[in-house]
């Protein structure tokens, strides 16, 4: 009897210390999210991009078409956005940010498809979905396309191809308008803004396909831009308000725009050759800088940074490295400075640089036989240019080692193709009907170690 008695005990204290733990575990575990209310074509955001991608962050940028203090962020798996992960609360208001919000999201997992939309009053505007893919890690293959130069408010069908290739990102290279604003009125810069993100084709692309772009002269200020434009407080505010950029190593407020990231085993460097830089017209000097002082610094760092770190370094310097003194403002009047840099570049042995430009109407590719400023030679490195968009074609500097096509609808994509022990790289210029103009291809030879127990190979930068 005692026994049964003891038992009964036993199982009864079991069952209420399972019960308690039971609530415990249903207390501690968080409450799932309602699905979205659906609210197709409501009109609640006016514009919606995406960029600052990594390998499992994403930063979206909406515009929302009143104001609002209950904005979040939905990003999810799948297009119809159910289980999505949500946001906190942020407020768009007219008279602080222009309506503009900008969004981040962490905790996604590398390497995969995700969808966006924008929530305001508990509703979510269906109308504005967005996608993008997170980087993936280790020796991650992938393409990207890139180009420059349209006219203010374009909606030219080569937008349309650009979605359609649905690459990794899109590099901008400047000039995503000409409005050439001459006074330091951020209104003007935002109505800039909008009217690009209000072209459905060119918003189509960025929202469907990650952004990472940085300004030439036409979109921070009048033809030639440089540190004397009027604008330029307001560009530099406007462009941080707006753009879904990389974190700024100057900083915020009224700072350069440069920029770097991460993209599998490349590292991509982004120069504001605009903001910082003193006039072309100025004699050549020692002193005269494209980059200004902090910004040379800090360009220099990267590349020592990442040399030896990462097998691929891409360099994005939006206007002509391969110019003379008189083929405008490119970098053939700012000679000691681009000596300096090559020399730099030289004696570091920084041996896998390719750099991306923009500003030329035209696709154009040298493989180094005409790139090196160096004293002496051995800093020769790929260059290509690929515009425009939609402007007129010109040529400008050379000679390029596989000639220069101007033209409108022009653009450039990249092909990294990671095997471990090299990197194929590929660069195709490509027209409106993405008909391939140009093209170039060449090996990046990547050094291994091995485990020596098991004698698998360690990549050099996972």
């Amino acid at each position: 009897m005692f026994t049964s008695f003891f038992t009964r005990v036993r199982i009864f204290s079991i069952l209420i210390v399972s019960l308690l733990l039971m609530g415990l575990w249903l207390v501690g575990e968080p409450a799932a999210e309602a699905e979205p209310e659906i609210a197709p074509g409501s009109g609640l955001v006016e514009s919606a991009w995406a960029g600052a991608v990594t390998q499992q962050s994403v930063k979206v940028n909406a515009k929302l078409a009143q104001d609002s203090t209950t904005v979040r962020l939905l990003v999810s798996l799948n297009p119809n956005l159910s289980n999505a992960l949500y946001s906190g609360y942020y407020t768009a208001n007219t008279g602080t940010n222009n309506r503009v919000v900008s969004i981040p999201m962490s905790g996604l997992i590398p390497d995969r498809q995700y969808y966006y939309a924008i929530e305001t009053g508990g509703v979510v505007d269906t109308a504005m979905i967005g996608r993008f893919r997170t980087f993936g890690t280790g020796a991650f293959s992938f393409t990207f396309a890139f180009s420059a130069c349209a006219e203010s408010g374009s909606n030219h069908g080569v937008f349309e191809t650009l979605t359609n290739l649905n690459p990794l990102f899109f590099l901008h290279l400047g000039d995503m308008h000409y409005e050439g604003i001459a006074v330091n009125d951020r209104s003007l810069f935002r109505q800039a803004y909008d009217e690009v993100l209000s072209q459905p084709r060119q918003a189509g692309l960025y929202r469907n396909v990650p952004l990472a772009y940085i300004w030439d002269d036409h979109d921070f200020g009048p033809n030639n831009a440089d540190a004397s434009a009027p604008g330029r407080e307001a560009a530099r505010l406007t462009y941080q308000e707006y753009v879904p950029h990389y974190p700024l190593p100057a900083g915020s407020g009224n700072v350069p725009i440069y920029q770097a990231f991460t993209v599998g085993r490349v590292r991509i460097i982004m120069t504001d050759v605009r903001s910082e830089r003193w006039p072309y017209y100025f004699p050549d000097s020692p002193d005269k800088t494209m980059l200004g002082v902090a910004q040379k610094a800090w360009f220099k760092q990267e590349l020592l940074n990442a040399n030896g770190v990462y097998p691929v370094i891409i360099w994005v310097n939006t206007i002509p490295w391969i110019t003379d003194h008189d083929d405008g403002d490119g970098w053939g009047v700012y000679t000691y400075e681009r000596v300096e840099l090559a020399n730099f570049i030289r004696d570091n042995n920084i041996t896998e640089l390719f750099m991306l430009s923009g500003d030329a109407h035209m696709v154009a590719i040298d493989n180094g036989s005409n790139s090196d400023f160096a004293t002496g030679g051995g800093a020769g490195f790929p260059v290509m240019h690929a515009a425009a968009l939609d402007q007129s074609g010109n040529v400008k500097g050379g000679p390029y080692s596989h000639g220069a096509i101007p033209g409108r609808g022009l653009y450039g994509v990249m092909t990294v193709t990671d095997n471990i022990t090299y990197i194929n790289i590929q660069w195709s210029g490509r027209d409106a009907g993405n008909h391939e103009i140009m093209y170039y291809t060449t090996n990046v030879t990547v050094p291994v170690t091995y485990d020596e127990f098991f004698f698998v190979p360690l990549l050099l930068k996972s």
